[in-house]
């Protein structure tokens, strides 16, 4: 039998979208998701095989976390606009279901006096991302809110699983290649690259003139800069899977030899998963970094097809040598920092160093075309007066 702390993680229902706390189990080539407090021969199973590519066990893992923490009456000062939140609503006197919410204010009030505690007697504001109140404002009490933990590894079960499945995708992949190009396995897959996420949700340029984006008329990109140059695009959209509801476009670009840092972008389709993204990127009292420390900078947002791919025209010699070639890598790769911590000062410090240097950078920029501006202009009227 189970005890209750087996129960390890968070699962994400098929059946309402809610999140249950969990465990797994692993028996032959079949998964089961068993939710606490259920019927002992309740579970879901899902099999090794079903995934027919790596977005869909993208998708499939990122309905795994950690446990969210509940909220207790002393913490709420630590919760500010845009924490984001898992939180309860109540369908029937036994019937609890928790969906994910981003605090969108806080009513704050003095807390009640008790001979043991003091009692949060505060309101919170939540904006829902999903479940029946999704895109809804409600306000709650304290006792409805977990926070969501953005770190934890997965279960070593789970993590079996999906390398399994992982590898069936890879076998079927280079099976359908070979059979098409007459090559063999061999050829397509480079030796000892295995890992999950090694060549899952790669975008490059030439995605850009898929046509699903193509009938994309509001599309949105942002640029994000100080990434570390080992990351490979399907680590990156398989964190922001974990961390928001949105499954994103990702590009990771090459970097000068002389620069220590690298450039991406996340491309989203809707101005609803641009907002979303945009709450997680700009969460004040978050900063999103690599696991050397390094923390990301955003560069700039565009807005629009035609500027998006005006922008990545310049950079379109990346598309073969990233979509030939990646490194291996896992969520793990990338952190979330939150305010308060040491980890979260010295991060903030590197921020603020990094976007002096672009500033600095800015700033030679415009003094080397007002330069070249007024060489071109003195070489002018030399022509003119020798005429």
């Amino acid at each position: 039998m189970a005890k209750e702390n087996d129960y390890t993680m968070e699962f994400r229902s098929y059946r309402d979208g809610a999140w249950y706390t969990a465990r797994v189990s692993f028996e032959g080539e079949m998964l089961r998701v068993w939710c606490f407090d259920f019927p002992g021969e309740c579970y879901d199973a899902f099999e090794a095989s079903q995934f027919g590519e790596c977005e869909q066990l993208h998708h499939f893992q990122s309905r795994f976390r950690p446990l969210s923490k509940q909220l207790q009456d002393n913490e709420c000062g630590s919760v500010a606009k845009g924490t984001r939140v898992c939180a309860c609503q109540h369908f029937a006197h036994d019937d609890l279901r928790f969906y994910d919410a981003v605090v969108d204010g806080v009513k704050r009030k003095k807390h009640a006096s008790t001979e043991k505690e003091k009692s949060c007697l505060c309101t919170f504001i939540l904006f829902w991302l999903n479940g029946p109140k999704e895109g809804n404002l409600t306000a709650t009490t304290i006792e409805d809110i977990c926070i969501v933990q953005s770190e934890g590894e997965l279960d070593p079960i789970l993590v079996s699983f999906l390398e399994m499945a992982k590898g069936k995708i890879d076998l079927f992949s280079s099976r359908s290649v070979s059979a098409s190009k007459g090559v063999s396995s061999m050829e397509m897959t480079p030796e000892g690259d295995r890992s999950l996420g090694s060549t899952c949700g790669i975008v490059s340029c030439d995605d850009i003139e898929d046509p699903d984006l193509e009938g994309t008329k509001n599309a949105f990109m942002i640029l994000i800069a100080n990434i570390d140059g080992e990351l490979c695009p399907s680590t990156v959209t398989l964190f922001l899977q974990r961390h928001t509801s949105v499954s994103a476009r990702v590009l990771i670009f090459p970097n000068l030899s002389s620069e220590v840092y690298t450039r991406g972008a996340i491309i989203l389709d809707s101005e609803k998963e641009f907002q979303e993204m945009c709450g997680f990127l700009n969460d004040p009292n978050c900063i999103i970094t690599s696991s050397s420390g390094r923390p990301w900078v955003i560069l700039e947002i565009l807005v629009g097809l035609k500027e998006i791919k005006s922008s990545l025209g310049t950079l379109g010699h990346i598309s073969k040598s990233i979509s030939r070639k990646v490194k291996s890598g896992t969520s793990n790769d990338l952190k979330v920092l939150h305010s308060g911590t040491e980890e979260f000062k010295r991060a903030s410090h590197l921020r603020d160093l990094f976007l002096e240097f672009i500033s600095h950078q800015e700033r030679l920029h415009k003094r080397l075309a007002l330069e070249e501006r007024r060489i071109f202009a003195d070489e002018q009227l030399v022509r003119i007066k020798e005429r």
